[in-house]
């Protein structure tokens, strides 16, 4: 039988470096090519398909930059690590870069780096890779209004639901909605290709109403009024329900009264609803998005601020806009372990928010160092993938009534 190995292609001016990461690769079950020119990586490149590429920035002759111009011209779906002795905001940038050009990245390190930040990096190919760097240039969804209106009124769209902890003790504090539409043709589509599409065909409100009815439904059966095998944890601290909404929404003025009335509709506390804003949102009308943002707190919802650190003017609006909670970009928090500069980022941001009494979340958390470096800054909530991955109302059911094997619910007692 045949053993299928995904493949490693390096591309690295120094020999000692391409040998050690060589060895890490392989131990981490990778079949491993070194390239130490633009021609023998072209070469490589045109005979293999390799999962993963290790770049070097600095090379002689050309750099990671071109490398990186040349993987994305390719259209190629291989996962990749910067490397450089440069300063760290350098790699941060050039990562940035590749991940605009659409190429896949899992990380970089400074050099000297260790074995460990390697090997973690390498055991992501192959597997379900977490959102690093995520300004990329999706291809979003060209369709008719009339199609996207149907799928609409069809419920074409459903909800998956993300468990948020509180960092400190790992209890529960909430969910967040996340929209999910399996396409006719072209199957499940993320997000982040088919909101352009609705926010461009001017269908925003009719999709956030349809989404909020569909969350707040399953937030009043079957979190406010629990099943008995996991009544206990809820009660313990009553959780909250965040819904993603867009500026487009913040153009209709009935948007405040339209959400309040769904609320009251299904006997959900506004005070238990966290409307989350892309901060990558551009507002198109300042004065009318901060009276709308305004009425929601008065009515007692509860305003976040996403992707904090990644979109337009973020002091400005975090100054002018009456949020009540910071979500740090996910891009900072997945390269917190292995950069200095996304640490720093983290951190002013957690000490931001609590200056202005904000509560502060992280998203994009993979594993237990992360939590602990999040705890250790200050952070106030958590989610990601080492907490729970996004699930179905029914798989989440079974996820609240399996309490006591949460492995972090352990992390606090430890930690303090």
């Amino acid at each position: 039988m045949t053993i299928h190995m995904e493949r490693l292609l390096i591309f690295e001016h120094d020999p000692q470096a391409a040998r050690a990461a060589a060895r890490i690769a392989k131990d981490a079950a990778l079949q491993v090519r070194i390239a130490e020119s633009v021609e023998g990586f072209h070469s490589a490149l045109n005979e293999e398909r390799p999962a993963c590429v290790l770049i070097d920035l600095p090379m002689s002759g050309t750099d990671g930059l071109d490398i990186i111009r040349l993987l994305a011209d390719r259209g190629s779906e291989a996962s990749v690590i910067l490397t450089s002795g440069a300063d760290p905001r350098v790699l941060d940038a050039a990562a940035r870069i590749a991940s605009a050009r659409g190429l896949r990245v899992i990380g970089h390190l400074t050099k000297p780096f260790s074995s460990s930040g390697l090997s973690w990096m390498l055991r992501q190919v192959g597997g379900d890779l977490p959102a690093t760097y995520e300004l990329g240039a999706h291809h979003t969804l060209e369709l008719p209004s009339s199609i996207l209106l149907q799928a609409i009124e069809n419920c074409e769209f459903s909800l998956a639901y993300q468990p948020q902890v509180f960092c400190r003790d790992g209890q529960l504090a909430g969910f967040e909605a996340l929209a999910r539409w399996r396409h006719p043709v072209d199957g499940l589509i993320a997000p982040d290709r088919f909101i352009p599409a609705i926010e461009r065909a001017g269908l925003m409100p009719e999709f956030t109403a349809r989404i909020a009815e569909q969350a707040l439904f399953w937030f009043r059966t079957n979190i406010l009024s629990p099943p008995r095998a996991f009544a206990d944890i809820v009660a313990q601290n009553v959780p909250s329900l965040s819904i993603n909404i867009s500026a487009r929404n913040l153009t209709r003025p009935d948007f405040p009264e339209v959400m309040a009335q769904l609320c009251e509709s299904h006997e959900v506390d506004t005070s238990r609803v966290v409307l989350e804003l892309t901060e990558t949102s551009a507002l198109d009308d300042p004065v009318l998005s901060l009276e709308l943002l305004t009425r929601l707190r008065v009515q007692g919802f509860q305003l976040s601020i996403d992707d904090f650190g990644a979109g337009y003017s973020s002091m400005q609006q975090l100054a002018r806009l009456p949020f009540s909670e910071i979500k740090v970009d996910r891009a900072f928090v997945a390269t917190a372990l292995h950069s200095a500069t996304s640490r720093s980022v983290v951190k002013s941001i957690v000490e931001l928010g609590h200056s202005l009494g904000l509560r502060s979340t992280a998203e994009g958390v993979e594993d237990e160092a992360t939590l602990q470096f999040l705890d250790f800054v200050g952070c106030d909530l958590v989610q990601g993938y080492f907490i729970a991955h996004p699930m179905s109302g029914e798989k989440l059911t079974n996820w609240l009534s399996s309490a006591p094997e949460w492995p972090w619910r352990a992390l606090g007692t430890r930690r303090r």
